[in-house]
């Protein structure tokens, strides 16, 4: 008689198995097999694949699915309190499934089995109302995340209505934002012509619709009233006092409000308007009863141009320092700190870069990562503190979401670096130079497509630059100056990135790094910077002060107005017309070096400079740039001195 048994794993298996033992004391071992769960596992699959062992079949539509009452408890809580609480299905071999179809029921099975499941966009409602009325979190949150990619103008609004009886909160949020941001579009779509009454009065109360004039809000409820004329029009009273009339033009109010059909036929709006016309004839002697709101939209306030001083340190002092200035209103605001850094605790980020996109967007990554294992009473604003840090040089890389105030993780960097410099030109970002792990120079150009979200190798540079700057002139990308060991450069080439070639200019009068550059009415500037002293026997850095002008199509340079102090880690900015120049400046202070930060402008009629701010800071090594901002989105940081 044959007793072998087909199912047996064979000498060679068993001795894949890796055996570890942890001995806790003599004579006694603890035997863990990491592979255990996996196995265990497969072993259910294959039982559920052979149909052996089966104890419960579920009925779905006419349909049956034989399968194992222990892996669908261990998988869903539905299912573990229909078998293990005194119900009568606990008692049954057949259970019938009512109001799901029998695909989505297949695929959560097999995902009981498997750990897995294929989400497209067929089945991605299907199996997410499935998960949900299993309790099978993981899966439903998949499905969820995977609607979040499908959003859009068309179907936002079923997306909402969807995640809102399903309680995906994140998905809700998702819909409900882009019906938001794309009120001009989304309301003349089928979707929003078939929401409740509720829902409309819902939506065009919220002061985030993204509409340049209030005149679109009121004629998307007309033609949302006009849809099913008979039944919506009595509604017109309750929707009227949710549309900012005192946001709209006279004219328009006259000749597009006052005359509408439906208002007309209201009682209710024309005492509205009537307390309206009161209203603006004399503002101080009304006393009616209704209030009108003045409050503008999103889509009606334009974004600030500020500039932002992203990373930097400050000596482990964990409060929140000013990182975004208006510098016409002179406000000051927070933005969030990177998510990685929030992470890991107690770091900051230096030394890292940014850039603005042609599209507005913001992106930066890289830097040292600095760890202070130490309480910041312990210190004062010397450099006394450097071996107590410890330093990471990472490759995170970031978008700033202003909507949300918070940094976006994207694919990471090929290279973990910091000093180096990124260029935005079309649809991809230039990564040049900088130092890698153990401060080793690097010549390799990175490239990162906005797109796919992925970065790629481009080339090499001439040389190895370090702190040096970047300045996109029409298809070219300028670089300029930097460092390489005890040596600053004066180097100025034109990059061609689809090319690939590169063309030497005339360079820098004063070799400089840690520097600012900036396009000027077709001009590079560059500003402030440090340079190497070799006086006496020993090496050290020296701010600059000076300033000089590059003439593109002439090839020449020319001295450009001093600015009020020497300074490095330099910003240089064009806003709103003006140029700003923000950077560190030190000084001594009996045995101490203590450093500040200072923002000035640049006067193009008399040619001189004049210091803004003093103090905004007192954060080193951090990367100043312009960008266009809803600074309503951020934390305001009130300066006694300038806010009264």
């Amino acid at each position: 008689m044959d007793t072998s048994i087909s199912g047996q794993s064979s000498t060679s298996e068993r001795d894949d198995i890796e055996c570890q033992l942890q001995y806790e004391n003599v004579g006694s071992v603890m035997f863990q097999n990491e592979m255990h769960a996996g196995n265990f596992l497969k072993e259910m699959n294959l039982l559920y694949e052979d149909d052996l062992l089966k104890d419960i079949t579920l009925c779905v539509q006419g349909q049956s699915l034989s399968c194992h009452k222990v892996v669908l408890a261990a998988a869903s809580p539905y299912f573990k309190a229909m078998f293990t609480l005194d119900l009568n299905e606990s008692k049954q071999s057949h259970i019938e499934l009512h109001e799901i179809d029998f695909e989505s029921v297949s695929f959560i099975v097999d995902y009981s089995y498997t750990g897995s499941i294929n989400i497209h966009q067929d089945n991605v409602q299907n199996l997410l109302g499935a998960a949900s009325l299993f309790q099978i979190l993981p899966v439903q949150k998949a499905c969820a995340k995977f609607l979040e990619t499908q959003v859009d103008n068309s179907n936002c609004i079923g997306i909402f209505n969807f995640a809102h009886i399903h309680n995906c909160d994140s998905l809700r949020l998702k819909a409900r934002e882009h019906i938001e941001k794309n009120f001009t579009e989304v309301c003349r779509g089928e979707e929003f012509l078939c929401l409740s009454l509720d829902k409309v009065e819902d939506l065009i109360s919220s002061d985030e619709l993204n509409v340049e004039r209030e005149e679109i809000v009121f004629e998307a409820v007309m033609t949302w009233i006009s849809e099913k004329e008979e039944d919506r029009r009595s509604f017109i009273g309750g929707l009227l006092p949710h549309i900012r009339l005192g946001l709209l033009s006279v004219k328009y109010l006259k000749d597009n409000v006052m005359n509408n059909k439906y208002i007309q036929d209201s009682d209710t709006c024309i005492n509205l308007l009537e307390s309206l016309i009161k209203l603006e004839s004399n503002p101080e002697l009304y006393c009616g009863k209704h209030n009108f709101s003045l409050a503008l939209r999103s889509g009606m306030i334009k974004p600030e141009h500020c500039l932002l001083f992203v990373g930097g340190t400050d000596h482990g002092r964990r409060n929140t320092s000013i990182n975004c200035y208006n510098p016409l209103t002179r406000e000051t605001f927070y933005m969030e700190d990177y998510p990685t850094a929030k992470r890991l605790g107690d770091y900051e980020v230096e030394d890292l870069s940014c850039v603005v996109t042609e599209q507005g967007m913001l992106y930066s990554g890289g830097g040292n990562y600095i760890y202070h294992d130490f309480p910041s009473e312990h210190f004062d604003s010397d450099d006394s503190f450097d071996d107590l840090e410890e330093r990471i040089v990472r490759k995170d890389f970031y978008c700033y979401d202003n909507d949300h105030n918070k940094w976006l993780s994207m694919a990471p960097m090929l290279f973990p670096k910091s000093n180096f410099t990124l260029a935005s030109l079309g649809k991809k970002i230039y990564c040049f130079g900088g130092v890698t792990e153990n401060q080793h120079p690097t010549e390799i150009i990175e490239v990162y497509d906005i797109e796919k979200n992925r970065w790629s190798y481009q080339g090499m540079l001439p040389t190895t630059l370090v702190d040096l700057c970047s300045v996109v002139y029409d298809e070219y990308i300028f670089l300029l100056g930097g460092r390489t060991g005890v040596g600053a450069h004066n180097l100025v080439v034109m990059y061609h990135p689809t090319k690939g070639n590169w063309i030497s200019r005339a360079g820098m009068p004063t070799p400089r790094f840690k520097f600012g550059a900036c396009l000027v009415h077709g001009e590079i500037y560059v500003a402030g910077g440090q340079i190497y002293s070799h006086a006496s026997q020993t090496i050290s850095r020296e701010a600059l002060k000076s300033v000089e002008i590059f003439n593109i199509s002439d090839n020449q340079w020319r001295q450009g107005p001093d600015l009020p102090d020497e300074m490095y880690n330099v910003g240089l900015s064009m806003v709103n017309g003006a140029l700003y120049c923000c950077g560190t400046v030190e000084y001594r202070r009996l045995t101490r070096i203590c450093r500040y930060n200072i923002v000035c402008k640049l006067d193009f009629a008399t040619n001189r400079w004049t210091v803004i701010e003093q103090l905004l800071s007192t954060c080193q090594n951090f990367h100043c740039i312009s960008a266009r901002l809803h600074t309503r989105k951020l934390s305001q940081v009130f300066r006694p001195d300038v806010d009264t």
